[in-house]
């Protein structure tokens, strides 16, 4: 008996969904980064640019970002979207430029997905910071089915990456207060062949 309701159950389910019915999950890349990497305070002595997360423990130096690979059916995503906020506070007595950019980049761009090589720049942010200064910037962009950037995810993953450029002479704050991937999913497109 508990099998037969089981199976109603199942049915009543799937009879409220459609083919245009799309799962949606949303992935806070913020509990996964190091401590260090959410939040730094840079000395900038005419100019400075880092990545974020860092994954060979010298901010200054582009790498391979950070890899997204356990989450199943990468390569079947019918969208993409990310928000960043990043709150910035020029910390000294000098005027500063701070800009940002989130990178999205293939599963094997490991070595610097900050070159255009295998990667591209989906999302940009910038802002003029007074002595004293505290802004959010958010950095926000979503890819559509179709869209030749979301052939970069496959099932092998993806990797993102931010860099922040600042230029001026002061000190600057910075820590990411948001970092969420949002992925979708047709389910019924994974049973037509």
């Amino acid at each position: 008996m508990k099998r037969w309701i089981a199976l109603a159950t199942l049915l009543v389910a799937l009879s409220a969904c459609s083919g245009r019915t799309v799962v949606t999950a949303e992935v806070d890349v913020l509990s996964f980064l190091d401590t260090a990497d959410l939040t730094q305070e840079l000395t900038v002595p005419g100019s400075i640019e880092v990545y974020v997360p860092d994954a060979d423990d010298n901010l200054t130096t582009p790498d391979g970002g950070y890899l997204v690979d356990a989450v199943p059916l990468l390569d079947q995503l019918t969208g993409f979207g990310v928000r960043v906020e990043i709150e910035l506070e020029n910390t000294s007595s000098g005027a500063l430029e701070v800009g940002a950019t989130f990178r999205l980049a293939s599963a094997s761009d490991s070595v610097n997905i900050y070159d255009g090589n295998d990667d591209v720049a989906l999302a940009d942010a910038s802002a003029s910071l007074a002595p004293g200064a505290t802004q959010t910037v958010v950095l926000e962009a979503t890819l559509a089915q179709g869209d030749p950037k979301l052939d970069l995810i496959t099932g092998d993953g993806f990797r993102i990456g931010l860099d922040v450029r600042a230029t001026g002479s002061s000190t600057v704050r910075y820590q990411l207060t948001g970092f969420a991937l949002t992925l979708s999913q047709r389910p019924f497109d994974l049973i037509v062949p």
